[in-house]
């Protein structure tokens, strides 16, 4: 038998550890549900935080996303993104990612490449090479590490996390995540970083469509910080074709 093309659901913000799917196993059979190879996402948030880092206010993003599974424990995900500021800002992302996740037992482990190109923005472009490992304690319960080098800020980043998945019925599910996450001349920034959280609730419309309404916070940890606590909320949206 071929190996089969499975949707991805790469968020567009990139702030997870991995692609829902692969990180989340309650989350990963709502998206075998689907039948389609390809998915296209559209998001809105309040404000960009990146690694402890406001980006932006008021974003617009669109992303194309794929999964290739080569067999039932190893896959690669594509995704294509651009976001840009509707409000006062002229801050523009775009970028590409490629991950290989590889499931073993309970553990499944991702290796990946984003290129990222700013504008209006003090971030420079750039190639996050990065490393990460989920360990899955059962369906509901995830813990995660992740180490990263990124090109652009000529510096380290790493997190570890956890998330807790709760299906409420055949069509919704919660999810919230939380971490803390420490930098090594990370363009300002050395030592602790940020710690993070973020509660979404994702709909499935039918086999085809989802809607994710979410909130999430970041507070820095060292008060010397540039920038700022974040407090913010968006949606996204996702049609399978």
């Amino acid at each position: 038998m071929p190996p089969k093309l499975k949707v991805s659901f790469t968020t567009l913000s990139l702030a997870g550890l991995l692609p829902l799917s692969a990180a989340n196993p309650g989350a990963a059979s709502a998206v075998d549900d689907i039948p389609y190879g390809i998915e296209a996402v559209a998001q809105y948030r309040s404000e960009y935080s990146y690694r402890g880092f406001i980006l932006a206010k008021d974003t617009i993003d669109l992303q194309l996303g794929a999964q290739y599974a080569f067999n039932d424990t190893t896959s690669l995900n594509s995704t294509a993104w651009f976001g840009s500021e509707i409000g006062d800002g002229d801050f523009t992302e775009g970028g590409l990612r490629a991950d290989l996740l590889k499931d073993i037992g309970a553990m499944t482990y991702s290796f990946s490449g984003t290129y990222r190109s700013y504008s209006n923005t003090f971030f420079e472009d750039g190639l996050n090479i990065e490393a990460a490992a989920i360990y899955h304690l059962n369906q509901l319960i995830d813990f995660s590490g992740r180490i990263a080098y990124d090109t652009g800020a000529e510096g380290w980043y790493a997190d570890l996390g956890g998330s807790y998945y709760h299906r409420l019925n055949d069509d919704s599910y919660l999810n919230l995540s939380a971490g803390i996450s420490a930098v090594d001349k990370y363009y300002s920034r050395d030592g602790l970083d940020d710690v993070f959280a973020k509660l979404s609730y994702t709909y499935n419309i039918n086999q085809s469509v989802s809607i994710s309404p979410y909130v999430g916070t970041s507070v820095l940890l060292d008060n010397d910080d540039t920038g700022g606590d974040s407090l913010y909320g968006g949606i996204y949206f996702a049609v399978s074709f």
